[in-house]
C-alpha cells in the first residue's frame, strides 16, 4: 500500500528494503506510530490503512495527532472507507484528555482530498510546511 500510495500521490518509487524496515519498526517500538486498517472481512482483503504519529504541544499541554499515511485501495474509494478510519481516530482524540486535535499535511494539488477532509470538519492552516532532509534520507 505504501508503495502505490507514494507513487500514486508523489509519483515516488520507494525503496523496498528501507519502506519495509519502515513500516515494521513501530511493532517494535509503538512510540513511533500507530497503524489502523480497515479490512474487507468478507473479501478477506485490506480495504484501506491510516497512520498516525504525535506532535507534543507546550502551548496546549497535550498531543496533536498527526494523520501521516492515507490510502485507500482504488477498488474501495468512494465507499466511505477513509470517513470511517477517520472518525475511529476522532472518536479517539475526542474521548481523551491527553490529545487536542487531528492535523495532516496534504499535496497542494490534491484537491478531491482536500474537499473530503474539509467535509469532515477540518479546516485550511495558516501555515507552510517546510523541510530540511540530510541528503540520504
Amino acid at each position: 500500500m505504501q508503495m502505490a500510495m507514494a507513487h500514486e500521490t508523489e509519483n515516488l518509487e520507494l525503496n523496498k528494503e528501507v519502506l519495509m524496515r519502515g513500516l515494521t519498526r513501530p511493532f517494535d517500538e509503538p512510540h513511533l506510530a500507530t497503524y489502523y486498517v480497515a479490512v474487507d472481512e468478507a473479501a478477506q482483503r485490506v480495504a484501506g490503512m491510516l497512520m498516525t504519529t504525535q506532535e507534543w504541544s507546550d502551548w496546549r499541554c497535550g498531543s496533536i495527532v498527526w494523520i501521516q499515511s492515507v490510502f485507500v485501495v482504488p477498488d474501495y474509494r468512494g465507499k466511505s472507507v477513509f470517513s470511517k478510519l477517520y472518525e475511529f481516530v476522532q472518536d479517539i482524540v475526542k474521548k481523551s484528555d491527553f490529545y487536542g486535535g487531528l492535523r495532516l499535511y496534504v499535496e497542494t494539488e490534491n484537491t478531491r482530498a482536500q474537499e473530503v477532509y474539509k467535509k469532515k470538519g477540518m479546516e485550511v492552516e495558516h501555515y507552510h510546511m517546510m523541510k530540511w532532509m540530510k541528503g540520504s534520507f
